[in-house]
Order: C-alpha cells, then structure tokens, then sequence
C-alpha cells in the first residue's frame, strides 16, 4: 500500500509540472518529464512483477530474488538506474531543431541505446561484484550456504537475479527510446529529401552489398604479377611476412580498382540481385549508398562529378538528357535507383565516368575514390524497423548476460574491488576488441587459430634472437599476450546492433542465433565454470574475516 500512495504522489505531482509547462508553451520538456515519469512508473511495476515471480521461492530462485531486492537498495545500482530513467526521456532536450530530421533521429537512437549499455553493464559489473563480495564480507553467505543450497546454484541464481533485472531496464529503455522515436518521426521534416531519409534510411531494415569488379580476371591477374614481381625484386619484403605482404598488395589493389582516375571510366559489379528485384516490384528502387573522396595531391576536400550508366544505359535521363552527378566528398550520399534495371541475372553493372576537371588555382585533375567497405554498397529494404529494433535489443541483453557471468565470476574470486576492476577490464576488452584487432593488424600473425598464432610468434621470435634483434623479438613475445587476449575475448562491435538500427541496417536472424550462442550461451557457461570451480575452493570464512 505504501508504494501505490507513493506511485500516486508521484503521478500527481507530475501531472501538475506537465500541465504548468504546456501551459507555458513548453511542449519538449513536457514531453521528456511524461517520459521521465512513464519510466520510473515503469520501474516500480516492473520489479513488483519481478517480486511476484519470484515470490515464496527458495534455492536458485529465492537467490535471484534477493538479487534484485539488493538492485533496489544499493546506492550504486539505484544511481545509474536514476541515471538512465532521466538520460532516455531528456535527450529530445539536445537536439538541434535546425538540423535534418534524419540525422536527428539518428542522434537519438545511437545514444539513446549506447547510454543504456553502457549504463546496464556498469550497474551489471557493480551488482554482481558488490552482492557477492557484501554477501562474503558481511558473513551473510554463511547463513545462505547452510540451506540446502550448493554454492554453485548461489552463483546461478546471482547471474538470473542479475538478467532478469537487466531484461526489465533494456525492455523499459526500448519502449521509451521507441517512443521517442516515433514522436520525433511525426514531426515536420526539412524538405521532401529528408522525409525520405527517414523512412526509407531510417525505418527500415536494409540489406547491403558490395560491389565487385568489372573486370575480376584483369583485376587478379594484375595482383599476381604484381606479388611475382615483389617476390623477384625485393624479396626482402617477403621475408619476415610473405603473407602479410602479398596482403597488403592485394590491399593497395583493392583501393585501385575503387578509384575512377580522370577521364576514365569504372565498373562496380552487383550481383546475385535475382530476389531483390522480385521483392521490390516494378517501379520500385534500390539504393546505392556513396561515399566519395576526392583524390587530388593539391586539395583534400571537393566536389566531386561523374557521369553514371545503369547496365549500359545512361542514367539518370532528365528531359533526354543524361544529367551528372555533384556530390560533396566525404558525406554520405543514397541514390534511389530503379530497381527494373537489375537484369534478368540479377546483375547491376554500375558504370562511371569521372567527369571532374582540373578545379580552379589547382594545377592537377581530381580522381575519385569510394573506399572499399563504406564507399560503395547497393542497399534494399527487408523489413520494417520495428522487428529490426527488437532484435536489436535482444543482442543488448544477451552480451548483458555475459558481462553478468563475468561480474559473478569475478565476485566469487576476488574481493570487491579487485572484482569490478577485473569485469572492467574484461568489458573493455570486448567493447573495444574490433578496433584493437584493426589497429594491431600489421603486428599480428596472419594464422586464424591461436595455436597457429603462438606457433609463429615463437618461431619468429628465435629467429630475431638468433641475429640478436632483441628489441624486436620482446615486441613480439608481447604480441602474443594481445593475440591470446583477443582471441580469448569476444568482440561486441561483432554485433553491432546499436550502429545498424541507427543507420537502418537489417540485424539478420543468422547474426542473432550466432550471438545467442556464442556471446549468449557459450562465454557464460564457460566462464561461470571457471568462477564456481574457483569458488568451490575458496575459504569463505577466512574470506569474510
């Protein structure tokens, strides 16, 4: 009963703050303090469902339960809970009202979702470490571990207390940054450019693919004797690395076959188009996003122009004329193109010319490139945003579910600050393990397996000893702590389901089960066996004294 007064006092006081600001012409904030309020409502009821559920329950379950009795207690934890209710609803506040709709809206959900987890995996990391390691210091655990109770089902049911509380906040978070979205969307767009952006770029769930070149056979051809010529000329190049180096040759030609020098034309092959056509329809389009660079020795930023064929027809054809393309370097750009010219192969030949002239006080014409990756994809819609932003919330909870497994693990070997700083640690590893592999590409090992890693990390490292290169062979000795380190840490940017939904990319089912299991299913289990076999042995009593 105290609770419902206290709920009604709140929805009461709340109810006269939003009628003042409407009445002051304050719609916006208005607006957040109904978000703010919808959520802490959201909260409340939540966890009261949750106490339900768990309610009159002993072992695993009674465990769980007390988990987030502690979620409501706990000063850190009820911060960065505070903190997210008022984070989702008040970020509307900071949006440029002059900027395009489309980017506003993008700005919405990319921190909207990244805030919430953030702040989910550090209130996961303080409530497990803290819960476990309170229950220990405090002597509490004693008391548990004399029901009939193992402590390994004391683990279990601190991670299921942990997941259950971190599904009801990613689903509250959803719901409100879903709102949000939506009443940002029903707003007035810039012009009709950007209306399309919204819901065609935006809400949406786009496929993409990348092109291939014209002419491939050309193309290998080129880089093979390009390796043979290496290989005869600098043969140094290929002896510490050869695989490294005819990599980085195929690299230098990748970049080559994506550059359209001045006065020449390129082809960018899309194949496999055969269901794209037919899902679309007839008069439908398909989109080809464009990022181009302007690659001139005497200038860094331009417009770029080119001239485009869509298998061999000019397009796109205004009044009869063959219009060209301007477009700024290094933005964005999607072009609607029609999806009747795939041909009946499935096949969309994209032809360019560079039309670009040598700019005014320059002395050299510019070439463009679009680089491989994010310069050139053709994209089509495959679904609808709200399925795609549902699956991407379900990737948010289940890496929450291995930084849970993480944090007990940690909490039932360590003391507690030793806990939360090892779960950092182990966070910010998989948070930031695509990029580490990226920037230390050059100095790691071209096999794919560890073992096939530490293999030759070892063998090239007697080598540099053998010819006393001392300094060399230690970076490589410590190369192999960041190799074992990845290798053993999964990579969240993997899934990254934040930056798809925000750009209005497809989360395909395949990546959500691959997720599931390897994030979801196989880390925890192979971590919380590591936590409860070393938990087993722990001397609790001494631990607590």
């Amino acid at each position: 009963m105290r609770n419902l007064r206290w709920l009604a006092a709140i929805v009461v006081a709340d109810g006269l703050v939003i009628a003042s600001l409407v009445a002051l012409g304050r719609p916006v904030e208005a607006t957040g303090l109904v978000g703010i309020t919808a959520m802490v409502i959201g909260v409340l009821l939540g966890i009261a469902v949750i106490r339900w559920a768990l309610g009159g329950a002993t072992g695993v379950v009674g465990v769980a339960r007390a988990v987030v009795e502690e979620a409501v207690r706990m000063r850190g934890t009820l911060v960065l809970v505070l903190l997210l209710v008022v984070a989702i609803p008040s970020l509307p506040l900071l949006l440029d009202h002059s900027e395009r709709l489309a980017y506003r809206m993008q700005f919405l959900l990319t921190w909207s979702l990244g805030a919430t987890g953030l702040i989910l995996s550090l209130l996961t990391i303080i409530l497990a470490c803290s819960s476990i390691g309170g229950d220990i210091e405090s002597g509490r655990i004693q008391m548990t571990l004399v029901k009939p109770i193992h402590r390994g089902e004391y683990l279990v049911g601190k991670w299921l207390g942990i997941i259950l509380f971190n599904l009801l906040m990613v689903a509250l978070a959803g719901i409100g940054t879903a709102t949000f979205v939506r009443l940002l969307a029903a707003t007035e767009a810039t012009d009709a450019r950007d209306r399309t952006a919204v819901d065609h770029q935006v809400l949406a769930a786009r496929v993409a693919v990348e092109p291939t070149p014209g002419n491939p056979g050309e193309v290998e051809a080129a880089i093979t004797e390009a390796i043979r010529r290496v290989e005869e000329d600098a043969p140094e190049a290929f002896a510490a690395n050869p695989d490294a180096a005819r990599r980085r040759i195929r690299h230098e030609y990748t970049w080559q076959w994506h550059t359209v020098t001045p006065d020449t034309t390129s082809i960018f092959v899309f194949s496999g188009l055969e269901a794209v056509r037919e899902s679309v329809g007839k008069g439908g389009t398909v989109q080809l996003e464009l990022k181009p660079r302007a690659d001139n020795v005497d200038i860094d930023l331009a417009d770029v122009r080119f001239a485009m064929w869509l298998n061999d027809r000019p397009w796109p054809m205004v009044g009869g004329d063959h219009q060209e393309q301007t477009l700024s370097t290094l933005a964005v750009h999607v072009l609607d193109l029609p999806a009747d010219a795939i041909d009946d192969d499935g096949v969309l030949r994209v032809t360019i010319a560079n039309r670009n002239l040598v700019p005014a006080g320059e002395t050299h014409p510019t070439a463009i490139t679009f680089s491989p990756g994010e310069g050139m994809r053709l994209l089509w819609r495959a679904g609808g945003f709200a399925g795609n932003f549902v699956r991407g919330l379900v990737v948010m909870w289940i890496k929450l579910t291995m930084v849970a497994a993480v944090a007990v693990a940690a909490g039932a070997c360590l003391d507690i600050p030793l806990a939360i700083l090892a779960s950092l640690v182990v966070y910010a590893t998989a948070v930031g393990s695509g990029f580490f592999r990226d920037a230390l590409g050059l100095y790691n090992m071209v096999s794919s397996t560890i073992g096939g890693a530490i293999a030759e990390r070892v063998g090239r490292t007697m080598i540099m000893l053998l010819e006393g290169r001392w300094y060399e062979a230690f970076r490589m000795l410590f190369g192999l702590v960041t190799d074992v380190a990845l290798w053993l840490t999964p990579a969240f940017s993997d899934f990254d389901a934040v930056g798809r939904i925000a750009s209005g990319m497809l989360i395909p089912g395949s990546d959500l089960v691959a997720c599931l299991w390897r994030i979801g299913l196989a880390y925890p289990l192979i971590i919380g066996l590591i936590g409860w076999a070393v938990f087993e042995r722990r001397d609790l009593i001494r631990s607590s004294t």
